[in-house]
């Protein structure tokens, strides 16, 4: 799977987000709803589950009306969040009692798209962070922890190697930042700057792990394919190079940029809260 260019989407994003969220809450909200966008549209729609469609459609609702709740009280508790799973959870049932192809694998596609619908709304801890007292600071900082391991994520090394580079240099980071700028230093203390960054950067390491290891189980089948020898008749043959690769493929792509963000909140609004806000 090519992870170079989606590892430095991350950086890239991360970054974006960074300057979003020393810019203002309708920037960040924006930014997130990219990442909200990616996560549903790119990776949960081309799952090789049933009616992936539907549920993606689902998950993208409760985010953005998650976000957009947030984003509209200024509030910085996480209530919207809470609010909007309830009925999308029972939309995500309503969804797969609608199927008409027999319901096959029924268990596995409503876990999927339960699990869409909470993964989906976690980001707007990211707003709800932006918005608590000085909560610019421990967002900009949880995510240069993101970005750090997303750049390192770009290195020819051995996948836990670069993580660790990555989670080191998040913390590196942070304490270089908080010591050399006054206005950081002033709303964060060092200590709970690395911190914060560094658990940002782990979470964001265990995604990108977690993204490998659908990605290492995933094993295209090769289908059957009609070759002509000269006018006898079509015969079977099955080989890798002739396979068509199944439409789960394309999800890997999407989820390794969007899913250090979603893991990356919960723990970036928690210790921003605790230290910060």
């Amino acid at each position: 799977m090519p992870s170079v260019h989606a590892s430095l989407a991350v950086a890239a994003l991360a970054g974006v987000l960074a300057l979003a969220s020393a810019s203002g809450s309708t920037l960040l909200a924006g930014g997130i709803a990219l990442v909200i966008l990616i996560f549903t549209l790119g990776g949960v729609a081309a799952a090789r589950v049933g009616a992936a469609r539907w549920s993606a459609g689902v998950a993208l609702a409760a985010g953005l009306g998650a976000l957009g709740w947030t984003w509209a009280e200024g509030g910085s508790d996480l209530t919207p969040m809470a609010a909007v799973l309830g009925p999308t959870l029972v939309a995500s049932i309503v969804v797969q009692l609608l199927r008409r192809d027999g319901r096959p694998g029924l268990t596995t596609s409503l876990a999927m798209s339960v699990t869409s619908c909470v993964l989906a709304v976690l980001p707007v801890a990211w707003l709800a962070l932006r918005e608590s007292g000085d909560g610019e600071f421990p967002a900009g900082l949880a995510l240069l922890g993101v970005g750090a391991v997303g750049l390192a994520e770009s290195l020819p090394l051995s996948r836990a190697v670069r993580r660790l580079i990555g989670v080191l240099l998040a913390a590196l980071g942070a304490g270089a930042l908080v010591l050399t700028t006054d206005w950081v230093g002033d709303a964060v203390p060092a200590v709970s700057a690395v911190v914060i960054a560094t658990f940002a950067g782990l979470l964001a390491a265990v995604a990108f792990a977690a993204v490998d290891r659908l990605a290492d189980e995933f094993t295209p089948q090769p289908e059957p394919v009609a070759v002509q020898v000269g006018a006898a008749a079509p015969v079977a043959e099955t080989s890798a190079e002739v396979a068509a690769v199944p439409r789960g493929a394309a999800a890997f792509l999407p989820l390794r940029v969007s899913l250090p963000f979603i893991a990356a909140a919960p723990v970036a609004y928690v210790l921003g809260r605790i230290f910060v806000g």
